[in-house]
């Protein structure tokens, strides 16, 4: 099968957004970090007005600023502006499209009608700015649980001085598979240096995992690992097997416990033998689906993977023809291999993944 989350990474990410070293990228963290600040709101008191100073003369819903009962007042990210709306029972699309001034009313009045709550705002206090330059990245209820990406980037880090382990190698234009902005944090490390299997002639595999992580409720904490044949220049990850994923929902857990279980699930991943992994793949060569072809290909169909049987066929003949490389057909390895290159050369995205998935489900029997 083949992975595109950090394909997509590559293709949507800003040149801001993008870092060529886990050095450079937990500066950033860091000063992230060092320009936090964290305080417990009643969302009863929450009101926003519109900037004076801007130069418009039809200004949009981005010329809002939260005002606190203090008098200091904050700017928005687009995220925290959708937040925002969401706690006031406005859709976030409809409200940028209106001028400021409406949109400030219509969101006062929302916030004045919800139900009185308590909330979590993490602010960006400008470098050198005043006290009260601050930009608001997120606003949550009580409940929600931050993992700094700092602690998950010196991880990475501790990871890569010990080695084998390393940020991905490098794309077309040079990126390293790291990615971090004020929504977000995204890095792709390999371990190239122990592959198994690299004396069959299909070639060997690697270890690789993504890590995701949110600093302000946009996605869960999470790592995806997986075994791969090859990266393309512009990070798609090919012939992909044994995929697993933990996710850890940033809401009513502690912060350390959810480390602990992302440092305990990365420390099997990255410390398993070559022996362990090999022997999946060796389960996975000797495990017989069928006696015949349409034996194979009724067991496959009858997973109910969504892929058709006249793909599942064309997996077979794909793996058949490079049976040399695969193994046995008939197998689960030799079959997924098969289906998993057919899905390479769709030029339809949907078919590609349901394809890929049914690749997955397959290797699943024997993983």
């Amino acid at each position: 099968m083949m992975l595109e989350q950090a394909s997509r990474e590559w293709s949507n990410r800003p040149a801001d957004e993008r870092f060529g070293s886990l050095v450079a990228m937990k500066e950033a963290a860091l000063n992230f970090r060092n320009a936090a600040v964290i305080s417990r709101v009643d969302t009863k008191n929450l009101h926003v007005s519109v900037e004076t100073d801007f130069d418009s003369d039809n200004p949009k819903a981005d010329d809002i600023v939260l005002n606190g009962s203090t008098g200091t007042k904050a700017k928005l990210t687009n995220w925290s502006f959708n937040q925002l709306c969401l706690r006031a029972g406005a859709p976030s699309t409809f409200m940028q499209s209106l001028t400021a001034d409406t949109a400030m009313r219509a969101l006062n009045e929302g916030l004045a009608k919800a139900p009185p709550a308590k909330g979590l705002m993490l602010f960006n206090r400008k470098s050198g700015g005043k006290t009260d330059d601050l930009t608001l990245r997120a606003l949550t209820s009580q409940r929600y649980s931050r993992i700094w990406n700092l602690d998950i980037i010196e991880r990475l880090q501790e990871l890569e001085t010990r080695g084998p382990w390393q940020p991905a190698p490098a794309a077309f234009d040079g990126s390293r598979g790291l990615y971090m902005g004020d929504r977000d944090m995204f890095a792709f490390m390999v371990d190239s240096n122990r592959r198994i299997f690299e004396t069959l002639p299909g070639g060997g595999l690697s270890r690789g995992f993504f890590t995701r992580n949110s600093e302000v409720g946009a996605s869960s904490f999470e790592i995806v690992t997986f075994l791969y044949e090859y990266i393309c220049g512009n990070h798609r990850v090919w012939g992909v097997t044994g995929v697993k994923e933990l996710r850890l929902r940033h809401v009513g857990r502690n912060n350390e416990v959810a480390m602990q279980e992302w440092r305990v699930a990365l420390r099997e991943y990255s410390e398993a033998s070559a022996a362990e992994d090999e022997a999946k793949i060796t389960r996975a060569r000797e495990m017989t689906l069928g006696a015949t072809k349409d034996e194979v290909l009724d067991m496959v169909f009858g997973m109910k993977t969504g892929a058709t049987r006249k793909q599942i066929e064309r997996g077979f003949a794909k793996a058949v023809e490079h049976e040399e490389w695969y193994g046995s057909p008939f197998s689960v390895w030799g079959l997924a291999g098969g289906i998993t290159e057919v899905a390479r050369d769709m030029a339809n995205a949907d078919d590609r993944y349901t394809l890929d998935n049914a690749g997955r489900k397959l290797m699943e029997i024997a993983f």
